[in-house]
């Protein structure tokens, strides 16, 4: 018999990935208090994000540690303590990497709450040689010194900033893990395909393109489609003498109805209901969601490219024949 394992849903950072912690008798916690946990990295503080349970459904992963502690006064003093140290850190990696003309950005940096270790954020589109730079700041700091790369949006994520909508981006706020976005969720919501509309801050396609995306494929998918010919309701067995009464001319998802063409040229908007249409109701989000590795960064995502008018186009095939004139021509 498996004995069931009480934890917590804890978060190293702002919007990052939810890990698992035995509780070994700490249940005392409330949501967004600090608790101090101990992993193979060593003792590290975390927000409470999942209050102590039990339930298998609720613990995705297993246990990435235990809890040690509810974090006390003297420990949130020295948590701020080290995000003061932790700003000073990166502006002195930045300026070590500038003296040594290396070709990377500094982004951030994290101290581990022990002080045992402590991470520097860079971004790079070369393959720097940080050998040195490693070396230099372990000198500096007196501590063990490990670098980790960013792509594009895991950049954004930690720079933060404000995204068309006049909001706080996403990432930076509440979105803990990156879906795979491609154009076509574009097409499939009717946008127009302006590349300056579609990229968001951090030059790849928004994140949100996917949020209404289920939605979208719910009602299309059961009203009827363009160009569809039918009768409407109030038409009872054909009764207008035709295959169809009507033509699909126009769909609003937003409504949830059609515009119709009327073969005696009139046109109507029929609603969801006027059709006997039912929708299912859409869940919370959970498709097309890729997980982490055991870090807070994933891999470095490739930019999605957008094609433009007439990049579309299939290209001409040479023919596999023998040319006019080369080695295998009959000779003249």
């Amino acid at each position: 018999m498996i004995t069931p394992r009480t934890v917590i849903g804890a978060r190293f950072m702002k919007a990052g990935r939810m890990y698992f912690f035995e509780t070994r008798g700490v249940d005392d916690v409330d949501l967004n208090d600090f608790v101090i946990v101990r992993t193979e990295l060593g003792e590290d503080a975390a927000r409470v994000a999942i209050l102590p349970t039990d339930s298998p459904l609720v613990m995705i992963d297993p246990p990435l540690g235990n809890v040690v502690r509810k974090a006390t006064g003297a420990d949130l003093f020295a948590m701020n303590k080290h995000k003061r140290m932790e700003e000073d850190a990166t502006r002195a990696a930045a300026e070590m990497a500038r003296a040594r003309n290396l070709p990377v950005k500094i982004l951030g940096a994290d101290w581990q709450f022990d002080g045992s270790s402590l991470v520097f954020f860079f971004s790079s589109n070369e393959r720097p040689d940080l050998s040195e730079l490693n070396a230099a700041l372990a000198a500096h700091f007196g501590t063990r010194i490990e670098f980790r790369r960013m792509g594009a949006r895991d950049e954004t994520k930690v720079m933060t900033g404000v995204g068309t909508c006049g909001r706080e981006l996403c990432c930076s706020s509440w979105l803990d893990k990156f879906s795979n976005i491609s154009i076509r969720m574009a097409k499939d919501q009717d946008l127009p395909l302006n590349q300056s509309k579609l990229t968001g801050v951090c030059g790849r396609l928004k994140c949100c393109l996917i949020y209404e995306l289920e939605t979208y494929q719910e009602v299309k998918g059961k009203l009827p489609k363009l160009g569809d010919t039918f009768h409407i309701p109030s038409c009872v067995s054909g009764s207008c003498g035709t295959s169809g009464c009507a033509t699909t001319q126009g769909v609003n998802v937003v409504k949830e109805s059609i515009v119709v063409g009327m073969v005696d040229g009139t046109r109507k908007e029929l609603t969801a209901t006027e059709l006997g249409v039912s929708f299912t109701a859409i869940p919370a989000h959970t498709k097309g969601v890729g997980s982490y590795g055991s870090d807070e960064i994933p891999r470095q995502e490739r930019p999605t490219p957008i094609s433009e008018a007439g990049e579309g186009q299939r290209k001409r095939r040479r023919r596999r024949g023998k040319r006019r004139g080369g080695r295998g021509a009959p000779p003249s």
